[in-house]
């Protein structure tokens, strides 16, 4: 794909920003570079440098030992999670007068804490990672530090466009430290068993699924979080269902829940819920079912594969990715920055571990580390070591990506309360017999409602 050019956008210009053309072209990117492994806790302290040459800040000294504390949900995904706490450690060893301390909330709790505090004006914590639909309240409530220092001191001259959704009146307040992609993996060995190869089209993928099914003998061809108790989950990935047929979710602030397209796209939903589901899973659940080959197939992110390699060893080597599965090979990828809250008293302290976690090459570290593949700085980018992830193509290169920017229309400041009304109502459809059209009736009346409330 070719990375779309954004000039400074004004408050208005941001609700419709659509800044993920570049995230394929990216994969591709990249300067020859040593490749080494994230950092491990037994070697940090021998290889770390004084704080004041490392970030090219001068350390904060106040006389006093300050204390970051970084939010995040993901201190315990995996290879995500060790490398994070990695370099945490490396940062600390490298440190007299900061210290950072992770503090770890699960995803979906983590989510309804940062919209609360979002809504009162006052954030909890110093370092603070968002989603794609939480900093867009952040940003707008003016309750983020600016990043700009970090781009100059570490002489950044190639950050990813998709950043310009996070300027306001000239200055960044969020930096990617992980960019997901949904993609669709497969049990390789399943698929041959099964005689079946990936398909193209939506009827295609039902027909594929259905085919990798045996109830009796607990066999599942197809999972998709669906549980309106974790509520982020089941919207993260409804979302992507407006793709197959070339919907949208809403325009401007007018919900599109009753158009053609998203009722093919909850249609289809339900055919894969019908034939392939292990019905009333949870996350973990599918996670299990997918790591003893009980489950042949996930719409999942990019970031979330790497996992499996520590999770389930055996899988690993078996795992691979196919098209997506509708002619238009479009994609949603999320981009997850790292933010400062304003009103932090060691922001500055703050400040220097962002600085840390932005040079180039601890950058780098920190991507190879977690297994992504989307490079927000392409210089930074090792060819080598994207090469070396065998599920990366078909399914995560030459994708027609977009955005919850670009799907959810204004209702990108309120992203939490519309999917909620999408999911609660579609459950309607998976557990209550009521037709598709009936409960985005439902939905629309109620998104319109919630859309004259924010007017």
């Amino acid at each position: 794909m070719t990375t779309r050019k954004h000039q400074p956008i004004s408050r208005r210009q941001f609700l419709k920003a659509s800044a993920f053309g570049a995230a394929a072209a990216t994969l591709a990117a990249c300067a020859p570079a040593a490749t080494t492994a994230a950092p491990a806790p037994t070697t940090a302290a021998a290889t770390a440098m004084p704080a004041a040459i490392a970030t090219g800040t001068p350390a904060v000294n106040t006389g006093a030992k300050q204390t970051v504390r970084y939010l995040s949900w993901w201190f315990q995904e995996g290879d995500r999670g060790i490398t994070w706490n990695n370099f945490i450690k490396e940062f600390n060893d490298s440190q007299k007068d900061i210290t950072v301390v992770a503090e770890q909330i699960p995803f979906d709790p983590y989510s309804q804490k940062m919209i609360v505090a979002a809504q009162a004006g006052k954030l909890d914590g110093d370092i603070i990672m968002a989603t794609p639909e939480l900093i867009p309240r952040l940003i707008r409530s003016d309750l983020l530090y600016p990043l700009d220092s970090v781009l100059t001191t570490n002489n950044i001259t190639d950050l990813s466009s998709a950043h310009d959704v996070f300027r306001k009146n000239g200055h960044l307040y969020g930096l990617d430290m992980v960019t997901v992609a949904f993609g669709l993996i497969y049990n390789s060995k399943m698929y041959k068993d099964a005689n079946i190869t990936p398909a193209k089209t939506p009827d295609e993928f039902v027909a594929v699924s259905k085919a990798l099914t045996n109830r009796d003998k607990q066999i599942y061809g197809f999972f998709a979080n669906h549980l309106v108790s974790a509520a982020s989950d089941f919207w993260f990935t409804l979302e992507e269902f407006c793709m197959p047929y070339e919907g949208v979710w809403a325009k401007g602030n007018v919900p599109q829940l009753t158009s053609d397209p998203i009722i093919k796209g909850l249609k289809l939903f339900k055919q894969l819920y019908d034939v392939s589901f292990p019905q009333g899973a949870d996350g973990p659940t599918s996670n299990r079912l997918f790591g003893t080959n009980a489950l042949a197939q996930e719409l999942i992110v990019s970031a979330a594969v790497g996992s499996f390699q520590g999770q389930f060893p055996d899988l690993y080597p078996l795992l691979a990715s196919a098209p997506i599965p509708w002619p238009s090979n479009k994609s949603i990828a999320r981009i997850h920055p790292m933010t400062i809250n304003k009103d932090s008293p060691v922001k500055d302290a703050a400040l220097q571990f962002v600085t840390y976690m932005y040079k180039p090459d601890n950058y780098r570290r920190m991507v190879e580390g977690c297994k992504d593949v989307i490079f927000s700085i392409p210089s930074a980018a090792d060819q080598k070591y994207l090469d070396s992830l065998p599920w990366k193509k078909p399914g995560f290169d030459g994708v027609a990506y977009v955005t919850p920017f670009d799907i959810v229309g204004d209702f990108v400041y309120n992203f939490a309360e519309f999917g909620q009304i999408v999911i609660t109502n579609f459950a309607d459809v998976l557990n209550a017999g009521k037709t598709v059209e009936d409960a985005m009736a439902a939905a629309q009346k109620q998104a319109e409602a919630l859309a004259s409330r924010l007017t």
